[in-house]
């Protein structure tokens, strides 16, 4: 009924800590907090709200118990760490320790 990668509407009907519960055509589904974004969530009402229809990504299905496991991050490349240009290494990070302490004693 459902494969994975697949891309379906959902509705969202219930937001709990752990994540937000979904409605599909004949079957439920869960986004986990994780499925959000690769950034810290810190409140999922911060992307979904209930009664909200959202694009989201099929990660697995069970046809058994008509279960349907959700990502929300993969349909949008801008809360996903490797496409986000915001983080970029500059190379002027964190000197090593040694480094450090032997320009302090080079003075």
């Amino acid at each position: 009924m459902y494969d994975k990668g697949q891309m379906v509407t959902a509705k969202i009907t219930n937001i709990t800590p752990f994540g937000a519960f979904c409605e599909l055509q004949n079957a439920s589904g869960l986004i986990h907090i994780s499925e959000f974004s690769d950034f810290f969530v810190r409140d999922i009402k911060d992307f979904v709200n209930i009664g909200d229809s959202v694009e989201v990504e099929v990660l697995d299905f069970d046809p058994n118990k008509k279960q349907v496991k959700l990502s929300y991050k993969s349909c949008r490349p801008e809360l996903l760490k490797k496409n986000n240009n915001q983080i970029q290494e500059t190379g002027s990070g964190f000197q090593p320790l040694r480094d450090k302490l032997s320009s302090l004693t080079d003075k």
